[in-house]
């Protein structure tokens, strides 16, 4: 159902692309000044979701940055499943989708030229690509992991290949996939419990892609293991997080970093009770969780 609630006035964004300068009202110190309100509030990262790719986003990484904030940005579902000649059209092989995409992000704001040697460096506050959000719901049939994999094996391949094609020098985002928080009865190892089984069979496949239906000439695994961090999206509170996910992920995954892509509980009475508590969980150094994003800081009215 869509919600009842509409605005008393003034007219829509174009799209969801709360970057871009056309939702500069919002973010802008000369506007509602968002970015200045989140990082008021302690908060040293924001995540966001729409990524139009035809429009610019440097002035909204200048201000970021300028705040302390380091900015977790996806790559939208547009190139995957909803322009014309998406990914289902092309037997779920990503590459020239993402590689189009993703190429308009790097000159719109992604990179930026380093005054002292001229080389074109990523811009400093991006912190963390995401390739994809919630892939296995998206890639249907969520039971068979071979939906989501080749997906994300071929944007992977298609970032990395952009990086090279356009010599990006200096300090690179690390890159990351963002599952829900599903169980993957059929991933061979973990798979019941949440997001572990997803993660673990995407391990498999970078390490061996054409096993798992896609061939590359660039070495994804050794990309893999120098700038992958894991994610994930969760409803839980913060107990059943720690029990159901993170004990046994961080048995699974030593040393990888994760994060919480989506946190909220909104069942849990006591939420002040609750984000402490998740929030003393990430400041744990004895096990690998680096921190969550609260979902969200503002409210989506036209979503259902």
């Amino acid at each position: 159902l869509r919600s009842t609630r509409r605005p008393q006035s003034g007219h829509p964004l174009p799209d969801d692309d709360f970057m871009s300068n056309a939702a500069s009202a919002l973010w802008s110190a000369e506007g509602r000044a968002d970015l200045a309100v989140i990082e008021s509030l302690g908060a040293n990262a924001v995540r966001l979701y729409g990524n139009d790719a035809a429009l610019d986003k440097r002035g909204f990484l200048d201000e970021a940055h300028r705040r302390g904030l380091e900015v977790l940005v996806g790559i939208s579902d547009y190139p995957y499943l909803q322009m014309p000649g998406n990914c289902l059209t092309t037997e779920r092989n990503c590459y020239m989708q993402v590689r189009d995409s993703y190429r308009k992000n790097l000159e719109r704001g992604f990179l930026v030229k380093d005054p002292s040697s001229g080389l074109r460096t990523y811009h400093p506050a991006l912190q963390t690509i995401s390739l994809m959000n919630e892939p296995d719901l998206k890639f249907l049939p969520s039971e068979r992991p071979g939906s989501f994999l080749k997906p994300i094996l071929s944007a992977f391949d298609a970032v990395l290949q952009l990086e090279e094609e356009l010599q990006v020098a200096g300090p690179m985002p690390n890159l990351t996939v963002t599952f829900s928080f599903a169980v993957c009865p059929a991933c061979p190892d973990h798979g019941a419990s949440p997001a572990v089984g997803q993660m673990s069979v995407l391990r498999d496949a970078m390490r061996d892609p054409a096993a798992f239906g896609y061939n590359t000439t660039r070495d994804l695994w050794g990309a893999y293991v120098r700038r992958f961090e894991n994610s994930v999206n969760t409803a839980n509170p913060a107990g059943s997080f720690n029990s159901l996910f993170l004990h046994l992920y961080d048995r699974v995954f030593p040393g990888v970093p994760v994060f919480v892509g989506e946190y909220h509980a909104p069942q849990v009475r006591n939420q002040v009770a609750d984000l402490k508590e998740v929030i003393a969980l990430a400041g744990n150094e004895s096990n690998n969780l680096k921190g969550i994003s609260f979902f969200e800081f503002q409210a989506r009215y036209d979503k259902g």
